[in-house]
């Protein structure tokens, strides 16, 4: 015998119970039995389902940082916590041609 949600199976698929508004209704004592039985042993803790993956953190790359005309950018020496010669670029993924 087996519980199927709101239904206890037996072992060629009838049904030998059902739990009709909280209570369980048969007529056959060895289904009470097994029913106290199995609401007495602690039940298995459900598994959690696989948090989702967190999506892929682009890939970042440093490259000389360059003006309109296209000429690189110096580096100010008065701002001594930023290099403003380097830029952060992501990274394009090469796909392949089917």
């Amino acid at each position: 015998m087996r519980i199927d949600g709101n239904r206890v199976i037996g072992a060629r698929g009838d049904v030998l119970a059902e739990k009709v508004y909280g209570q369980w209704q048969t007529k056959d004592a060895a289904v009470l039995e097994f029913l106290a039985s199995a609401e007495a042993k602690p039940k298995a803790p459900k598994k959690k389902a696989a948090a989702p993956k967190p999506a892929a953190e682009p890939e970042v790359e440093l490259v000389r940082a360059r003006d309109e005309n296209g000429h690189f950018v110096a580096d100010d020496p008065s701002t001594p916590e930023v290099n403003e010669a380097w830029v952060a670029r992501i990274k394009k993924k090469v796909t392949k041609k089917k």
